[in-house]
């Protein structure tokens, strides 16, 4: 027994640390989370999701379209119960990817949604139990979503991908 307990002790040192997470791409098909608010799987089985992922608890899902579906998109995005809900508008063009993919998909996405039950920066501790669900909207405007066109709706807070102002910092004023 005691030769049983050494060797298994030796494997876990030799035997090169695992990744303690579960995930995969999401299937083209409808895809649903009872831990997910009313209303959010209708929104992410959209017929314009082009892509989409999961890590354990996180869920991220990509979507092609101009400013009217995205504005229909936070219309329905704003009614989501016990969200936290955020937008996030970045210059430039999305690159959609998993994590494991070597290299950007050859794939066009204007938005991505981000949907958890706690957020990344909070540890699921036993005992603990989520606040409200966490999502994040991600929106890019190098593609077909016009800013001047965009309607956020006031449940729904925004703020700069910070792309621009780091840019402006690093550069300074011009002399």
């Amino acid at each position: 027994m005691r030769r049983f307990a050494i060797a298994i002790i030796t494997l876990m040192f030799l035997v090169p640390t695992l990744v303690w997470a579960l995930g995969s791409d999401h299937p083209k098909q409808p895809v649903n989370n009872d831990k997910w608010p009313k209303g959010l799987a209708e929104l992410v089985n959209a017929e314009n999701r082009v892509h989409g992922y999961f890590v354990n608890w996180e869920d991220v899902f990509f979507f092609k379209g101009d400013t009217a579906a995205l504005n229909d998109f936070l219309t329905k995005y704003s009614r989501l119960p016990d969200t936290t809900l955020h937008v996030v508008i970045h210059p430039g063009r999305l690159e959609v990817r998993s994590p494991w993919d070597k290299q950007p998909r050859d794939i066009a996405a204007d938005w991505q949604i981000y949907a958890s039950p706690f957020t990344r920066d909070q540890v699921q501790a036993a005992g603990v139990k989520p606040g409200p669900f966490v999502t994040r909207l991600d929106v890019w405007l190098g593609g077909s979503v016009k800013l001047d066109e965009l309607r956020v709706p006031e449940k729904v807070s925004v703020e700069s991908g910070g792309e621009i102002e780091a840019f402006v910092k690093e550069h300074g004023e011009a002399q």
